[in-house]
């Protein structure tokens, strides 16, 4: 039900309907770049073609971006302003319905974005039937309600892998990252975030649903890789698992030694907890 788009970082979900999804565009990130005195040729147009391609090859019925659209935080720029609207113009001419997950580079994109394209908060959207997804961004506490999805793709952390070549060269790749989130871990985080006192020898789960009133499952974690392919990673075979952004990773809740890599073409690296220790040679 879930398919990676590879080579591309974008994947397709069926449940009900056809949904794309993409992260991290970070469009307009070129003048940011040249305020610092570094000049880039112009991304939108890049980005937009990879975008449209991606439409017209899979016809999805429903596109859904999963935040940091844009890239100038905390003020917008012109450019941003200009062509915002633009881009998203062009990309409703190949799907009819668009979703936008607000990221922390998304202050005021509101503004900016068509009447016909649906802004969610950063606690993301949930969809589809028999197989339930939630979606978001990742950098703020999600919805109690992704307990009860089968998958949970969000983005935010750009991940990447750390590999050494045979001389001795550390080069890093974008990656594709995905595992399987503990419920009771995830539950008791929810708890905890919301102030909720557990007894000593109360159950987490049980716990959460007198709370919240949702049956748990074990839901699949996706990291989604950075669309924007010039944006900086995170190496997470480098990095501790408690460093990577966002509180499901920062409140521990996230056991990314036993999440698996893939490369962007779908090639398998392994577990990040044995590229960790080839990275550091013990291994």
């Amino acid at each position: 039900m879930i398919k990676l788009l590879t080579p591309r970082p974008a994947l397709m979900v069926e449940s009900g309907e056809r949904v794309m999804l993409a992260a991290d565009l970070h469009l307009g990130l070129e003048y940011e770049l040249a305020k610092q005195g570094i000049n880039i040729p112009y991304q939108w147009n890049r980005i937009l073609d990879e975008l449209m391609f991606l439409l017209e090859e899979y016809r999805p019925d429903r596109l859904i971006l999963l935040g940091d659209v844009k890239h100038g935080v905390p003020s917008t720029s012109f450019q941003e302003k200009r062509e915002i609207p633009l881009f998203f113009e062009t990309l409703l001419e190949a799907v009819d319905n668009i979703d936008v997950t607000r990221g922390n580079h998304d202050a005021n994109i509101q503004k900016y974005l068509p009447e016909q394209v649906t802004l969610h908060t950063s606690k993301g959207v949930m969809f589809g039937d028999e197989f339930k997804v939630a979606a978001m961004h990742g950098h703020a506490w999600p919805k109690p309600e992704i307990m009860t999805a089968d998958a949970v793709i969000m983005a935010h952390n750009h991940p990447t892998v750390m590999l050494s070549t045979p001389i001795g060269i550390r080069i890093t790749q974008p990656a594709w990252i995905r595992g399987t989130l503990n419920p009771e871990s995830l539950a008791r985080a929810f708890l905890v975030q919301d102030n909720v006192k557990l007894e000593p020898e109360e159950e987490p789960l049980n716990a959460f649903y007198e709370e919240y009133g949702f049956e748990e499952g074990t839901p699949e974690l996706i990291v989604m890789p950075m669309f924007n392919d010039l944006l900086g990673g995170l190496p997470v075979n480098s990095e501790s698992p408690e460093s990577l952004l966002g509180p499901l990773f920062r409140g521990g809740v996230v056991d990314m030694d036993n999440f698996d890599a893939y490369l962007l073409d779908g090639s398998y690296l392994g577990k990040v907890g044995f590229l960790r220790k080839r990275l550091e040679g013990s291994l």
